[in-house]
């Protein structure tokens, strides 16, 4: 054996020549290899499937043996690649065994194969057994278990939106407990519906991300302001209701014989009049228009502003009956007030009327009727005598000059901008003096007091807590009233908690007290500053400014944080106004029994 594995010595050069000459003929001729032959190719044509001369006159090869299964040690073939069967396959056999993760946890058994059925291996994911190990507390801290249906959770929808969105979904029972501090019912519906239909002939002309508004500045201090004009009447606050607590709680008082006004920027008698008599004025507007702009960023229902431009002159307007008249109610929260109902009185639509009532109504109970009003230099402009009796308050139209940034190359950009603004004064403090005392007046509502966020409950010993709900719920909504507040120059807000004295009752409220903030560091509590509020107006100005005399839209999607400008052409929105108008012509005629309208009477 050791002989047999030595190796022999190597030859030399000379010897390795003739070795290879003498070996050379004996090299196998390809004839003597193992032969190896393809098997014949059967082709069809031009197309796919078997060959058209059939299986006598074309040859079986490689492309007929699924016709011959049973030459092949293969059951069936049904699919390219069969994972899902396999994998159910393995985890039967494991579970038969006795092996796995889910062995001694009571899970259901796997449902066996089926084989010559279209649906093997699949089966419906929620039908499975959910995990059995506990998956912590929501976000009450308990037991929660969800609905069959569920509620909207993640609601959004404009307070007076248009159709209504078709949403399917199956009646999916959830069991067990809510799962992390996540948001709960991530496969309800949600509502998102637009404040205007928008028209393929609209352009749009520029879509601003929200986000970015927060990033424009503009130094406040040298921001310049002027009273233009005071109308109305200012009454003085009665701080009997800065003493009201939860125990001494005082029902809300309703004031249905008085009038409130909201009138648009293009509606109101004054303001087209000075923007005609001022050069220097280039911007009218009110401070609801305003402030929804400097707002932007918090708001998740959609809304929308009207801007006209004509000889370089902007008039921002907002349309009878939209969005801006109306206070949302915890548009922001994590659970949003739902919309199945329409009608039912904790929707959107009939949330945002409640608070709007009660807000009218809050800013004439608090006011102190012994003491005596202080009447402006003008009466109020929207008082008609045969209207009746005007609520409280006071028009201030004030002028704010924005400065320019020398760095712009636009001439526009770089020159100051001068707008004239009506803002509203709700009252004044006992020891107001001069522009100093002012109060802009507020309450928030509760419409479905819980156990554990009841103002009832928790006002009192945690005020704090109770006023970082609300900011983090009506986000939008305290933006809006924080840059109202700071356009009229008050110095001091009151803002009310206002509750149900029955949560099935939307009629009845009690006040339960009322909060006093400075309105600069309310703002700055807020994160809203007014380099932001100035920079943001300014911006919009500047844009609109540059493209030609038109009516342009700005709309916010209800579905993103994105707001999109369009240009409209001039009579858009013309056919509401007329409808508006026909009803007041109808509503100014006499009728006869049958509801027809009476012949006029000759004199």
């Amino acid at each position: 054996l050791a002989q047999g594995l030595r190796c022999p010595p190597f030859p030399s050069r000379a010897q390795h020549g003739r070795t290879a000459a003498r070996s050379a003929p004996a090299v196998a001729s390809p004839s003597s290899m193992v032969d190896f032959v393809l098997p014949p190719l059967s082709s069809s044509g031009d197309g796919w499937g078997p060959p058209q001369g059939g299986p006598d006159k074309t040859p079986l090869g490689i492309c007929d043996f699924v016709e011959h299964l049973e030459k092949f040690p293969l059951t069936r073939i049904g699919r390219i690649c069969d994972f899902t069967t396999s994998g159910l396959r393995y985890q039967a056999e494991r579970s038969s065994k006795g092996k796995g993760k889910d062995k001694g946890k009571g899970k259901g058994p796997v449902q066996p194969l089926q084989p010559g059925k279209d649906d093997e291996g699949f089966s419906l994911v929620d039908s499975r057994p959910l995990p059995g190990k506990s998956s912590g507390r929501g976000r009450g801290g308990g037991k929660s278990k969800g609905k069959g249906k569920g509620i909207a959770v993640n609601y959004q929808e404009g307070i007076l939106g248009q159709k209504q969105k078709p949403f399917f979904q199956a009646n999916q029972p959830q069991k067990g407990k809510s799962k992390g501090k996540g948001r709960q019912g991530r496969g309800v519906p949600s509502f998102k519906e637009w404040s205007v239909q928008t028209k393929t002939e609209w352009e749009m002309k520029r879509e601003i991300m929200l986000s970015s508004l927060s990033k424009l500045q503009l130094d406040a201090k040298d921001v310049k302001t002027q009273d233009m004009m005071w109308c109305g009447k200012l009454h003085t606050y009665n701080r009997v209701y800065d003493r009201v607590t939860v125990k001494t709680e005082r029902p809300m008082r309703r004031f249905e014989d008085l009038n409130f006004f909201n009138v648009t920027t293009s509606d109101d008698p004054e303001l087209p009049e000075m923007l005609q008599e001022d050069d220097t004025a280039s911007v009218i507007a009110t401070d609801h228009v305003l402030a929804c702009l400097v707002a932007a960023a918090r708001s998740v229902y959609s809304w929308d502003i009207v801007v006209t431009k004509i000889s370089n002159k902007l008039i921002f307007d907002k349309r009878d009956g939209s969005t801006v008249d109306f206070l949302s109610v915890n548009e922001t929260a994590q659970e949003p007030p739902n919309n199945d109902d329409k009608d039912n009185m904790n929707s959107p639509i009939k949330l945002s009327q409640e608070a709007s009532c009660i807000n009218q109504n809050f800013s004439q109970m608090v006011l102190d009727y012994e003491a005596g009003a202080d009447d402006m230099e003008r009466p109020n402009p929207f008082e008609d005598e045969d209207a009746g009796c005007v609520a409280s308050g006071a028009y201030r139209y004030r002028k704010f000059t924005l400065p320019g940034n020398p760095k712009e190359t636009s001439d526009f950009k770089r020159e100051p901008v001068s707008m004239i603004v009506r803002t509203e004064v709700n009252c004044k403090m006992p020891d107001a003096k001069g522009d100093k005392g002012l109060v802009f007046v507020k309450a928030l509502n509760e419409y479905d007091p819980k156990l554990k966020d009841s103002w009832r409950m928790h006002l009192e010993s945690q005020r704090g807590a109770c006023l970082a709900t609300e900011l983090k719920n009506n986000a939008f909504k305290l933006g809006r009233w924080t840059a109202q507040a700071i356009l009229a120059g008050c110095d001091t807000m009151k803002i009310g908690y206002v509750s149900r004295q029955q949560p099935t009752d939307p009629w009845s409220h009690t006040v339960l007290g009322v909060q006093t903030h400075l309105t600069d560091g309310f703002a700055e509590q807020i994160g809203l500053t007014r380099n932001n509020m100035f920079g943001i107006l300014r911006t919009i100005i500047d844009l609109i400014m540059e493209w030609d005399d038109g009516k342009y839209l700005l709309l916010k999607d209800p579905t993103k944080s994105v707001m999109r400008i369009y240009e409209l052409p001039w009579d858009a929105f013309a056919e509401e106004e007329e409808e508006d108008n026909d009803d007041d012509e109808e509503d100014g005629q006499e009728l006869d029994e049958d509801g027809n309208v009476a012949p006029s009477q000759p004199a």
